[in-house]
Order: structure tokens, then C-alpha cells, then sequence
């Protein structure tokens, strides 16, 4: 179905519904993205694109969470009688959690991941369209998420996945130049890992030099 001036989701009447233009909206952002956030740009209501970054994010949450439980399954019986029941307490008890609370994390990453990348936008001169319009590239950009729902490998795919739609998104959404939104998505990755890596040299340091000044008994 051709793309119209609107992401799907946010002209259900058209798609046939809600859950249509939710599978429409999912298959535009993940295999047609430039046309997809080319109809992502001309709307600045924010509500529908979070509704979506959402559901999809958390039924991909729980569904991965979900496969710790049936990895853990053949090492039950195992266990002794009360090892067994803490271990499915607990686990039980986080699906219990990201059941009903993980739309809440869900939201807070697409508004925190959002607030990071428009900064970086901004100073790279890529900011054409406003906050909102960076809110509802990341929102839609979350379509890959539903991979975390894939044992072992999903999370890598949907991350690498994510970026690719996050540039591409921002550079079609924010009608800007590829290399701007290019910098504004990985310049902030480059700094995260440069300062991890520079957290742990310190630490690593500080260890080794108290080490060194340890008395030879």
C-alpha cells in the first residue's frame, strides 16, 4: 500500500483500523523509511508516534523477558524445592513488572534518547523542525524493537536497525542534510563509550596505584 501523507497510524480510518495501520505503520518505518519518515515530517502531533514507539517497544520488552523464563526452564528441576521457587519468584514476578510498568520505561527511552539526539541536531545545525518533530522520528524509529522478541540476536538487530532509522529519520523528517543527522546520532554513542572507557581507566588506575603502595610484608 502506497504511503499517504500521513504515517498509517495516524490515519487509521484510511487503513482499515487500528491494528492495520499499526502493521502498515510498522512495515513503512522498517522497510520503507524514506518514503515512511518523508509522511512522518509533514505532522507535528506527537501523541500517535508515542503511542506507537511504545506499544511496540514494550510487547518487545516482555516478550524477551519472557524468553528468560523458558531458558531457565531445563535447570529447574535441578534446583532444590526452595531454589526453584525463589528463582520463578523472581522471575515471575519481573514479568510481572515489565507487564505492567514497562510502557513507563519505554516512554522515559524515546523522550531521553529524543532530548540527546535533538541536542546533538541542534548543534549540528540539523533542527529544522523542533523538539516534537525529533520526538516523533525516535517514536517511529522504535519499530525495530519488536526483534528484542528474538532469542540471542534480536537486541543487536534492533539496535543496529534503530540507528539506521534514527538517521534516516531525522535527515527526511527534519529536511536536512544525512551527514548532520549522522553526526547527531553517533557522536552521542562515540561519547557514551569514550567516557565509560575512561571511567574504567581511572578506576582500573587508582586500583593498581594503591596496589603498588601496598607494604611487601
Amino acid at each position: 500500500m502506497a504511503m499517504g501523507n500521513l504515517p498509517p497510524f495516524e490515519d487509521r480510518e484510511a487503513y482499515g483500523g487500528f491494528f492495520p495501520a499499526l502493521l502498515q505503520t510498522w512495515v513503512g518505518a522498517c522497510f520503507r523509511p524514506m518514503e515512511f519518515f518523508d509522511s512522518v515530517g509533514n505532522s507535528q502531533d506527537l501523541s500517535p508516534a508515542l503511542l506507537f514507539g511504545v506499544l511496540v517497544g514494550w510487547v518487545g520488552i516482555f516478550v524477551s523477558s519472557l524468553w528468560s523464563l523458558v531458558f531457565q526452564a531445563p535447570f529447574l528441576p535441578m534446583m532444590r524445592q526452595e531454589e526453584m521457587a525463589a528463582q520463578l519468584l523472581g522471575t515471575v514476578g519481573s514479568l510481572l513488572c515489565v507487564g505492567l510498568f514497562g510502557w513507563l520505561l519505554v516512554l522515559l527511552g524515546i523522550f531521553i534518547n529524543g532530548l540527546i539526539i535533538h541536542l546533538f541536531l541542534l548543534i549540528f545545525g540539523g533542527a529544522n523542525q523542533g523538539l516534537t518533530m525529533t520526538l516523533r522520528v525516535i517514536s517511529y524509529a522504535y519499530a525495530p524493537q519488536i526483534f528484542t522478541a528474538v532469542p540471542i540476536i534480536g537486541g543487536c538487530i534492533a539496535a543496529i536497525w534503530m540507528l539506521v532509522l534514527e538517521i534516516i529519520g531525522l535527515a527526511s523528517a527534519h529536511r536536512t542534510d544525512t551527514w548532520r543527522a549522522v553526526l547527531a546520532v553517533i557522536v552521542p554513542i562515540v561519547l557514551c563509550v569514550c567516557a565509560i572507557v575512561l571511567f574504567y581507566g581511572v578506576v582500573f588506575a587508582a586500583l593498581f596505584a594503591g596496589m603498588q603502595q601496598k607494604p611487601i610484608p
